[in-house]
This record gives structure tokens, C-alpha cells and sequence, in this order.
């Protein structure tokens, strides 16, 4: 095993060697997990949990959300879908709770299958980043209104730990439910790689 240090060539027009660059990037490690909610209950305040497992010296890269069906808030001032992920059970400990369905004057929509990258590249974001079309950024079908997604600790972790997700409706009944969300966690490994 080693853990090498890279040159990366500049080509002279102010931009790195491609070689170089697909050789450092065939060392990076990075692995996977998922797991999906049970059915996610229309009812006000009612928890959804899962948890998984974080490897040893890794950093969480990336943490995508995806709904079976739709997901919609019932539309009056205050309902929101709120997240949370913490090192225990409820806590809020790696991303504080925010709503990632939003109340913006009217019902939020959550549409089937749309991707929402809670953490993307190891970062938040900021308020309303999951709403796009065909041409702007953002996902098309994610909630039109969020908040801000701001990592309150670190994402890295010398030991293994075990991390948990929560889902909370607010401030009413959701509209729309009774579907399952599985999220799909992509981790970084930042140890030694093996020698190519």
C-alpha cells in the first residue's frame, strides 16, 4: 500500500496535465451505501429514521435523497419536510435540522425519483438549491422552497461510526406520502490506496 504524492504538470496554458490528473484520480477510493426509510407517514410530527454505517478514514463525499413517489406539504404557512443527520439517534449533530421542503406560499413538491444532493462534494449549499429546470442548476422535480443545508461538524471520521438520518413533517399533515426515500451515501476514503 501507498499513499503518493502527486505532481500535477501545468500543459502551459494555465490548466493541468490530463495524464496527471486521471493518474491521481484512478488512486482516489471512494465506496458506497444505501438505505431506504420505511413508509414515511402523512402525520404531523411523526419521525421517519434510518441510520448506516460510516467506514473508518473516510469523509462523507456525497449524501443523495431519492423518494419512490412524490413527497407534498400541506401547503399552509409552517409545513415543511425537515432533515436532520447526527452521530445519535435524532441528533443533529453533522447537519442541524432544516427544512428540505420549505413552505414558500403554497404546497412544496417533492416529485418521484428526484435526486436531491443534501451534501454534494462534501459541502452544503444554500437556500433553495434543489429547485431547477432543464437549463438552470438545481434538479428538476426537487422542492421549489428549502433552507440552507449547513454542515455543523466535521464529515470525516478516523473510526468507523454509525450515523443517523431523520425525516420529519411539520406544521401539519403532508398532502402527499406514504411512499419510501433512500438515500445513497458515498464516501471518501482518504488513507493509503493501493499502488496501480
Amino acid at each position: 500500500m501507498a499513499n503518493p504524492v502527486y505532481s500535477i504538470k501545468d500543459t502551459g496554458r494555465n490548466s493541468a496535465s490530463t495524464a496527471d490528473v486521471r493518474n491521481m484520480a484512478s488512486n482516489m477510493l471512494t465506496s458506497m451505501t444505501s438505505v431506504t426509510t420505511g413508509t414515511i407517514a402523512v402525520t404531523d410530527d411523526t419521525n421517519t429514521d434510518v441510520s448506516f454505517t460510516q467506514p473508518a478514514d473516510t469523509i462523507i463525499r456525497n449524501l443523495i435523497a431519492i423518494p419512490a413517489g412524490n413527497i407534498v406539504t400541506g401547503g399552509s404557512s409552517g409545513n415543511d419536510v425537515d432533515f436532520s443527520l447526527g452521530t445519535a439517534a435524532g441528533g443533529g449533530q453533522i447537519i442541524a435540522t432544516e427544512a428540505i421542503l420549505d413552505y414558500g406560499g403554497s404546497a412544496v413538491t417533492w416529485t418521484a425519483n428526484a435526486p436531491l444532493y443534501i451534501i454534494q462534494n462534501s459541502h452544503g449549499h444554500g437556500a433553495n438549491a434543489f429547485v431547477g429546470t432543464g437549463t438552470t442548476a438545481g434538479v428538476v422535480g426537487g422542492p421549489a422552497t428549502s433552507e440552507a443545508i449547513v454542515i455543523a461538524s466535521t464529515l470525516y471520521s478516523a473510526a468507523a461510526r454509525t450515523l443517523h438520518a431523520r425525516l420529519t413533517p411539520i406544521g401539519a399533515d403532508l398532502a402527499t406520502a406514504a411512499t419510501t426515500v433512500t438515500f445513497l451515501v458515498e464516501f471518501l476514503h482518504l488513507g493509503s490506496t493501493p499502488d496501480q
